[in-house]
């Protein structure tokens, strides 16, 4: 083998077979990690953002605003995922409460925070039926161009990892299956469906994943591949996040974007009945016990 190409971690080699013809052909890569060091690899979707020093624990006895206003907040915030602006005019309207909308932001990202803390990303077992399919597309922080890596399951259709990148690299793929992987094992035993991205199966390939026989690519439209499979579940999971992110008009900054994807997974996961599941949110339908609560804001409150 020789080096085809490096990569941001490392370097890949490539079979000198590959422009062989017949039988001879050999299109075998394989990913190396630069001398005297291993691929760095991310185990929580935090660890693609910095949270520069934000606490995330309310201080309710040091707050001038009461913890119903907050819970009302991160009501709007995390299941609504209305703007600060916004937020801050509804509480004026409402409840002639003056709360300046930075503060309003700032709630929102502890809210979040204090979400993936308390909860964590969903635990799943899987079947030998069972997928996951991952796909990434675009946002926008502050006019550069920023890439939402996401993974859902097909039997409890829940979201089981998001990681966010400056760039679609191999590194950062290798990353989003790690996560799915650390919390839920049982998913590197289910297929893996992806695009065309030559990432995705490089990636899996550097964690130990049976590519051969697991992996289902889709290259082209559907009706132009000619596996049954293709990722359209994971493709619609990004309508409900751009149709939500539009009235953002693009984010701030890279915890600005986290945060947000952050509340829409777990109101996905944790808080959202959803009808392939007969009405159960994922959650429920994984048997993840959570405490009884008559609505979903009290619901809500128990992990801020």
């Amino acid at each position: 083998m020789s080096i085809f190409k490096h990569i941001p971690d490392g370097y890949r080699l490539r079979c000198n077979r590959y422009n062989a013809k017949g039988k001879n052909k050999c299109t075998h890569k394989i990913n190396v990690p630069l001398p005297g060091n291993a691929f760095k690899i991310a185990h929580d979707p935090l660890d693609s953002v910095q949270t520069n020093g934000l606490a995330t624990a309310f201080s309710w006895n040091k707050m001038r605003f009461s913890k119903d206003t907050v819970s009302i907040v991160a009501y709007l915030s995390v299941m609504h995922s209305i703007p600060a602006p916004q937020i801050a005019d509804i509480m004026n309207q409402l409840f002639n409460l003056t709360i300046s909308h930075d503060t309003v932001t700032r709630w929102s990202h502890k809210i979040a925070l204090n979400l993936h803390n308390n909860l964590g990303p969903l635990s799943v077992n899987a079947s030998n039926q069972s997928h996951l399919f991952v796909d990434e597309t675009r946002f926008a922080v502050r006019g550069n161009k920023r890439w939402l890596w996401a993974g859902k399951d097909s039997r409890f259709d829940s979201i089981q990892t998001w990681f966010i990148s400056p760039r679609r690299a191999t590194n950062y793929a290798r990353s989003t299956f790690n996560i799915a992987f650390s919390h839920s094992p049982s998913l590197k035993s289910a297929h893996v469906v992806t695009d065309g991205l030559h990432s995705y199966p490089s990636a899996l390939g550097d964690l130990g994943y049976n590519i051969d026989e697991k992996h289902i690519r889709n290259v082209g439209f559907e009706g132009h591949t000619s596996n049954s499979i293709n990722n359209n579940r994971i493709e619609r999971l990004w309508s409900d996040f751009k149709t939500a992110a539009a009235a953002f008009r693009g984010f701030k900054s890279e915890l600005g974007l986290f945060c947000f994807v952050t509340s829409r997974t777990y109101r996905h996961n944790y808080f959202t009945p959803n009808s392939r599941l007969n009405g159960k949110t994922p959650a429920q339908a994984a048997g993840k016990k959570l405490p009884y609560c008559h609505n979903t804001l009290k619901l809500l409150l128990k992990f801020l």
